[in-house]
């Protein structure tokens, strides 16, 4: 076959294929890493009302926040109750399904039982806030102890609800006293990790708020006070804030209880029954702090930090 000829050929079967490969579609398989009904699927939010309440047995000893990736959160109220600030902030967790927890100052819970009462029946968890709210590393262990013990009592008649958490005034605790306390009482300390400082002068709802946006995230736990009204009038346009950046609330309990890894959680903690009331000692400060000697109190505590 002369070159001419079979140049012609060649030519002649490219042109077919060409025409062949432009006619046809071009597939492609379209391969997964994982089937569709095995992709890992987003964490749902639980649903915070059926949360436990029960505090782990292998639980720690303090808490300033808890570790999780879903945006549940605790926001909790110091120094009530108020007979006037607390059940108007009541009305406004009510309003919007909220649960917080509060510590309550044990002579503000033996004077207005009746909210005390209140908070629980709504839902509301409360914790231990001490008698008179001293610095506690001021104190002897039989005052940390009484100041404690007048608090539970107090809270207990006021709801019929035995308190199972304590936040230190100023968040301020020896470590022998902190011990001896969840000895005693089986209390785990309750600190913070947002803190809008809403105790401060010049008071204002909009640093409440601002403060309190920038800080919050999965797992804090927040501090506030229901005795301020710049702190109450603040708290619809925070929660509804929270609400609609994805945040759910729990109370510090259920928080602990739910981010506690199931291989840990061991049984419910047991809780010590208080032992018998002692005398009040002389150093207690029962009836005779007030908000402005407690903010002396803070001021110490940032300076001594």
């Amino acid at each position: 076959m002369s070159l001419p000829r079979l140049l012609a050929i060649l030519l002649c079967t490219s042109a077919t294929l060409i025409a062949q490969v432009v006619s046809s579609p071009l597939k492609i398989e379209v391969r997964r890493a994982l089937p569709a009904e095995d992709a890992p699927q987003q964490p749902t939010m639980p649903d915070t009302a059926t949360l436990t309440r029960v505090l782990p047995a292998n639980r720690k000893s303090v808490y300033s926040r808890c570790e999780t990736t879903l945006p549940l959160i605790a926001i909790t109220f110091d120094d009530g109750p108020d007979p006037v600030l607390t059940p108007r902030l009541l009305d406004l967790l009510k309003q919007r399904g909220i649960h917080a927890t509060f510590f309550l100052v044990g002579k503000n819970a033996a004077a207005f039982p009746e909210v005390v009462h209140r908070i629980v029946e709504e839902g509301h968890e409360v914790g231990n806030h001490s008698w008179s709210h001293p610095l506690l590393t001021q104190l002897s262990q039989e005052s940390v102890e009484s100041q404690l013990r007048r608090t539970h009592d107090a809270i207990l008649k006021g709801c019929g609800t035995a308190p199972l958490l304590y936040r230190p005034p100023y968040g301020a605790v020896r470590v022998s006293q902190r011990t001896r306390i969840e000895k005693t009482f089986g209390y785990p300390a309750i600190l913070w990790d947002v803190d809008p400082q809403d105790w401060q002068h010049p008071r204002s709802a909009q640093k409440v708020y601002d403060r309190i946006h920038n800080q919050t995230r999965p797992g804090s736990i927040i501090l506030c006070h229901d005795i301020h009204e710049t702190t109450v009038a603040a708290m619809p346009a925070t929660l509804d804030d929270l609400t609609a950046r994805g945040f759910r609330f729990a109370t510090v309990t259920q928080l602990i209880a739910y981010t506690t890894p199931p291989e840990i959680m061991g049984p419910p903690a047991p809780t010590p029954l208080p032992p018998k009331p002692l005398a009040d000692p002389q150093s207690d400060t029962i009836g005779k702090d007030t908000a402005k000697s407690d903010e002396k109190n803070r001021e110490k505590k940032v300076q001594s930090n």
